[in-house]
């Protein structure tokens, strides 16, 4: 709609911007890699260490992601 509502999201919040910085991003995804951790360590079901460790290996792949910087189309230079 013209005045920045939508019937089914609501208001947009696009003016806040709230939106992560890649530090923010890197510190959500330490703190999810130790809470899985403490989580497979505990685990007895084989099925759901496996889910677990696969989460694990792509939130380390997504880190090292961040960790290399944006991409060249994402670069503002």
């Amino acid at each position: 709609m013209a005045d920045g509502t939508d019937l089914v999201l609501g208001e947009s919040d696009w003016d806040e911007q709230d939106l992560l910085t890649i530090d923010e991003a890197g510190g959500r995804l330490e703190e999810e890699l130790e809470v899985l951790d403490v989580r497979i360590a505990e685990s007895s079901d084989a099925n759901a260490t496996a889910r677990l460790l696969a989460r694990r290996d792509a939130i380390k792949a997504v880190r090292v992601s961040i960790a290399s910087g944006p991409t060249e189309l994402a670069r503002a230079d």
